[in-house]
């Protein structure tokens, strides 16, 4: 295949991908993926190695995705499907690491053979459980939690899977009409696929996806030999739940590929900031795709030179029936201990500690009296880290590329209004390049009852470390009218007139003054 050709080729595919992705945002019900980005759509090979995403999709649905069509074909095996089967699950330790999320994958077929699988990402709004929080005890708790199922089965929907899905959310419609989305977007990923090979007169995507792959891997290669070969060591320390929580990273780079082992981080937590395999995995690459090559779209031909150990147990990779709803609270801090890690031997390709994790407020009321309800989930993102030459952007989407949701959709969905929205003034760490500032909302509840809110928080005790020199982001903090909440991790009510504020943290400074 000529480099020509395999362009051509390698960009149709980012744009299948691209239209599915359009397709679940455009359709979707709900905010968390109409608003926030919160979703992925990628195609992979029938050996489940990833060959092209979209553009909007989030760095841990992609790494994730290869991982859970590989647990999901092992239930249903390649042979056992058909054209109009759709594979689906929410298991946090097949899918992305916690139930919220809807893992969607559906089997491409041209002339009877399966040649390709697209999978669609969504976060749901609603699994029902406790609502959406840290403080769960045990993964039970969390959702209804689904197998890998056969969600559709020859182009028909399992009326019994969707059933149980409407009777166990509080938010019926807007869940069925996100996995309607996303069963939209599969389609269309389908039917572009098809028409793409037809129109090339291919009978399949084996040859494009090896060169994708080859062209990837010499690509990451080239860039991989910048760094010596050797045994290099970083951390990361959380603010964890009741006490700190360290992240150990220890990463050996061969010429070959490279091994990250998170050895010696700490035990899986009693509440759900505990990670699960897939999502570590994936935030533990992508930091690495922003060291070594940072535009070539994601697939195997990158991700298979890297191994990920986690050892059982530990916070990065919890046991079955561990709480992990806030999973994110620890795996959006793994670039951290990778970026600081390799300081030494690329300090002009790493940045500081952001002001992550992605903040995530879930706002819930019931009037029991007028028979209303409401829930929404709000993200806000903290100031990102500084690297040479550029001072940290401030209240930015790293690692998780997820947006901010407007006020006045926020407004226009929950009974709250915002008094302020603004940068957190002087928040990021100083440096030869400032840490990004976080930002301030807060807002005020107009719900005549009581509002029960989920904070999913980290940052407000520990900051964001600086790096070469730099000095440490701003800690965040949350006040209800003034006063400092306990414990920003848990779930608080709030009365009618109530003002929350949340201050979110900066990043982390570049370098010494």
């Amino acid at each position: 295949m000529s480099p020509i050709d395999l362009e051509i080729y390698w960009n149709r595919l980012i744009a299948i991908t691209d239209e599915a992705g359009a397709a679940l945002k455009r359709t979707s019900f709900s905010t968390v993926v109409r608003e926030s980005n919160d979703f992925a759509c990628v195609l992979l090979d029938t050996e489940a190695r990833l060959v092209a995403q979209s553009s909007l999709s989030i760095p841990g649905f992609i790494g994730t995705a290869p991982l859970s069509l590989a647990g999901m074909l092992k239930v249903f095996p390649r042979e056992s499907l058909a054209p109009g089967d759709i594979l689906f699950t929410n298991d946090p330790w097949v899918g992305t690491g916690h139930l919220p999320d809807a893992t969607m994958a559906a089997p491409i077929f041209l002339r009877g053979r399966l040649i390709a699988f697209a999978i669609a990402v969504a976060h749901l709004s609603d699994v029902g459980g406790r609502q959406w929080s840290a403080d769960a005890g045990e993964l039970f708790e969390e959702g209804i939690r689904f197998p890998v199922i056969k969600y559709a089965e020859a182009g028909r929907v399992n009326p019994l899977v969707q059933s149980l899905l409407e009777a166990n959310t509080r938010l019926p419609q807007q869940v069925k009409g996100d996995l309607e989305a996303q069963m939209g977007a599969l389609r269309v990923a389908e039917r572009r696929l098809t028409e793409m090979l037809d129109e090339y007169g291919l009978d399949g995507i084996d040859e494009i996806a090896a060169g994708i792959f080859r062209a990837s891997e010499e690509a990451a290669l080239r860039e991989l030999r910048n760094i010596p070969p050797g045994v290099y060591h970083g951390g990361v320390d959380s603010d964890g739940w009741d006490e700190p929580v360290r992240i150990r990273a220890t990463i050996t780079v061969t010429p070959a590929g490279v091994t990250v082992d998170y050895s010696g981080s700490t035990a899986q937590v009693r509440y759900g900031i505990n990670e699960t395999y897939n999502h570590t995995y994936a935030y533990t690459i992508y930091p690495f795709k922003c060291l070594l090559s940072p535009g070539i779209p994601n697939n195997d031909g990158f991700t298979r030179l890297f191994k990920v150990i986690a050892p059982e147990g530990t916070i990065v990779n919890a046991r079955h029936p561990a709480a992990v709803g806030a999973r994110h609270l620890i795996g959006h801090q793994l670039q951290a201990a990778v970026f600081e890690a390799l300081s030494g031997v690329l300090p002009e390709r790493v940045q500081a500690d952001s002001g992550t994790p992605l903040w995530s407020v879930l706002l819930r009321g019931i009037d029991t009296a007028r028979g209303t309800s409401f829930s929404t989930i709000l993200f806000f993102n903290g100031g990102m880290g500084a690297m040479r030459g550029r001072d940290g952007p401030p209240a930015a989407g790293f690692p998780a590329n997820i947006s901010n949701t407007p006020v006045e959709v926020a407004e226009t969905l929950a009974p709250v209004v915002f008094g302020a929205k603004r940068l957190a003034d002087d928040s990021g760490g100083a440096g030869a390049q400032v840490g990004g500032m976080g930002q301030v909302v807060s807002m005020r509840s107009r719900w005549p009852g009581r509002m029960r809110v989920s904070l999913l928080t980290d940052r407000t005790r520990i900051p964001a470390k600086g790096i070469l020199g730099g000095a440490p982001g701003r800690t965040g903090h949350v006040r209800v009218n003034g006063a400092d909440v306990p414990n920003p991790k848990g779930v608080i009510d709030l009365a009618e007139g109530d003002l929350l504020e949340l201050a979110l943290p900066g990043g982390g400074g570049y370098g010494a003054a």
